[in-house]
């Protein structure tokens, strides 16, 4: 008798005891979708970068500011010499230096040059020349060096000038100290102006206005300054618009790539792995 052929539709029922192949799965991403996500990925750091280049502006222009002026001055017959500032190399954009002279009869003809205010000054009456820095946009500690510029303009007579500001929540502290021992009373003369970024709450200066003091210590002592200032922190202000926009948009861009990527993964089965039985034939074996 001849052996009937098994049909079609009986070879599927076929069980197979050994080891399943797993049969080609899905394709891999393809090259033209992994230089998708790579392309999206630089427009999202290009798109990145002017918020990281705001932030480094930022952190560099950001905080508490001074500005005003220092006055070093003396007789012109001054064996010594005259004082003039030197203005360091990192401070120069911010820091203009000039010619300073004061000629008692001028103050004698000004509408300030009454006795009154010569009691007050007694500097008013001195014949005087040195120089005046003017500096703007100081930070706290581009502050402190100015002590050491007003000790250097003076030659090797041997004062010290400490300057410091600190802030503490919203009250910047200006301190400052100075041994003018080495100048005389006759002869040398000092002025320190300083602008806060707010209003005066104390002082032990002139008060200029709002937010604006002066000191003239007397010369051959030591001297203190003291002054407080109250606002709020710059550097603690809302964040500017431009930031929060560009902040979203890199968001928007890193989860786009984010998403390109997952979408674009492969999706084939691992080696070993079978793959899961479809259709008619899963679950099926033969009797």
């Amino acid at each position: 008798m001849r052996a009937e052929r098994p049909d079609a539709s009986r070879r599927q029922d076929i069980w197979h005891d050994g080891r399943v192949h797993p049969s080609p799965g899905p394709a891999t991403a393809s090259p033209v979708h992994r230089r998708i996500v790579a392309l999206c990925a630089l427009v999202a750091l290009l798109m990145c970068s002017p918020l990281l280049a705001g932030c480094l502006k930022r952190s560099t222009t950001v905080g508490d500011r001074f500005s005003g002026s220092i006055v070093a001055a003396s007789s012109p017959d001054n064996p010594a010499g005259t004082p003039q500032i030197d203005v360091p190399d990192s401070m120069t954009d911010q820091v203009s230096v000039s010619e300073f002279s004061q000629d008692p009869k001028q103050n004698a003809d000004s509408p300030k040059g009454n006795g009154t205010d010569a009691d007050k000054n007694p500097a008013a009456r001195l014949r005087l020349a040195g120089t005046k820095a003017s500096f703007v946009d100081l930070t706290m500690g581009q502050l402190a060096q100015l002590g050491d510029m007003i000790a250097d303009s003076f030659g090797d007579i041997g004062i010290s000038v400490d300057l410091s500001a600190t802030r503490r929540d919203g009250i910047v502290r200006f301190r400052g100290t100075a041994d003018l021992t080495g100048l005389l009373p006759n002869r040398d003369y000092l002025e320190l102006n300083l602008t806060f970024g707010g209003p005066i709450s104390a002082t032990n200066g002139e008060q200029l206005s709002d937010n604006s003091v002066t000191w003239s210590p007397t010369v051959g002592e030591g001297a203190d300054f003291t002054a407080d200032a109250e606002y709020s922190d710059p550097a603690t202000a809302a964040l500017p618009s431009w930031s929060v926009f560009f902040g979203l948009i890199c968001l928007i861009a890193v989860g786009a790539v984010v998403l390109l990527a997952y979408r674009s993964r492969s999706t084939a089965p691992r080696p070993g792995k079978p793959t899961p039985p479809t259709g008619a034939s899963a679950g099926t074996r033969t009797r």
